[in-house]
């Protein structure tokens, strides 16, 4: 610190003196030259005001008028005018000395605020990252003591069963249709907890989509066909809407038809007897949407937000898996699930999907080509 301030007096008494003894040594002939040397003593005024502020500049420009006073005292005593002129400069020294030093010390005082608010900021970013990261940590936390609840619940129900089924089992002179229902049971129980192991598989390491180009009216047609039995079973009637120019999308038909079939599942059971399910597409702008309404009693508005957490239901037999895996699946085809209430009763669910129309127009023609 100390070395750079002798260095910065060094520069300006330096420059002071170069200045006047050129000054000095200029003859009055060449009064172009003069001048502007004359003027040069603003340099060392202006530079000790930005380095030290006005206490400086003034300090500056007191030395740069001692050393000037006495050469237009010699020199220009015969010439009234220049005289007066050089002392009216002699006095502008310390005012642009003083102006520019406090500008510079304002400067300074507005750039140190900037420093500190600039430090700040950083520092609340610091401690903003580190909440946040808690807050991940939390939450990743709070995610996973949940996950494990609910695979804790849906294993510990169906072990249960076949842990009292093993032990009616065991006894001795069981009669014959007693023993089979109860190995019936454990059998039941068995699948049940093969389900959610597969359902969990299927949540926790999602298969990539295989990719390619399809009507979504076929696939709406095989859901139908997969949940006509069901359907039929509740009493459910199932009905389809789509128009007639709907093109080939990009997507994973096996993926996309487990979603739309779980979506449909769902609604059959949201849904009265002699009540209907209708499946839609329909193209709005870009995407894809695929539509499943029911007439059931909707969703509670307390329930929407939780409906594709894993292993939430509000079924007794259900294991809250299903919708998950659907938002997953839909994801990873860079699309969205939307719930929304219809106007009379009842539920729609609708997957947006892209449709990837450059994709498309590549499939087509390489396929066009296959075929030729």
């Amino acid at each position: 610190m100390r070395y750079q301030l002798m260095t910065k007096l060094v520069i300006l008494g330096a420059t002071i003196a170069l200045i006047s003894l050129l000054h000095y040594h200029t003859r009055t002939q060449h009064m172009l030259l003069h001048l502007l040397l004359q003027r040069s003593y603003y340099i060392p005024i202006l530079v000790a005001a930005l380095w030290f502020g006005w206490r400086g500049g003034i300090l500056a420009a007191a030395v740069v008028a001692m050393i000037y006073a006495p050469y237009v005292f010699e020199v220009w005593s015969k010439n009234l005018a220049f005289a007066q002129a050089a002392y009216s400069e002699m006095i502008m020294f310390p005012v642009i000395g003083s102006v520019t030093g406090v500008l510079a010390d304002i400067e300074k005082r507005e750039r140190k605020k900037v420093a500190h608010t600039a430090q700040q900021l950083a520092e609340a970013n610091v401690r903003l990252q580190a909440s946040f990261e808690q807050l991940r940590r939390a939450d990743r936390l709070s995610a996973l003591g949940e996950l494990s609840a609910g695979i804790a619940h849906e294993v510990r129900n169906p072990l249960g069963s076949i842990e009292g089924a093993i032990q009616i089992l065991g006894r001795t002179n069981l009669a014959d249709e007693t023993r089979k229902e109860f190995s019936d049971l454990a059998q039941t129980e068995l699948n049940r907890l093969k389900a959610v192991v597969t359902n969990f598989l299927e949540f926790a390491r999602p298969q990539r989509p295989q990719q390619r180009a399809i009507n979504p009216a076929s696939i709406l047609e095989s859901v139908t066909h997969l949940a006509s039995e069901t359907a039929k079973m509740a009493g459910v009637s199932i009905n389809i809407d789509l128009p007639d120019d709907i093109p080939s999308v990009m997507l994973d038909p096996e993926q996309i038809k487990q979603v739309m079939l779980n979506l449909v599942i769902n609604a059959i059971q949201a849904t009265p007897p002699r009540g209907n399910v209708t499946l839609r597409a329909r193209i709005k702008g870009k995407t894809l949407a695929l539509e499943v309404e029911d007439e059931g009693k909707g969703i509670p508005q307390e329930n929407l937000e939780r409906i594709f957490d894993p292993f939430f239901t509000t079924r007794a037999d259900g294991t809250g898996l299903g919708l998950s895996i659907a938002h997953s699946i839909v994801r990873q085809h860079k699309g969205a699930i939307e719930v929304s209430r219809n106007k009379g009763k009842g539920m729609t669910f609708a997957v947006q999907l892209p449709l990837g129309q450059e994709e498309q127009q590549a499939e087509t023609f390489l396929s066009g080509i296959h075929d030729a």
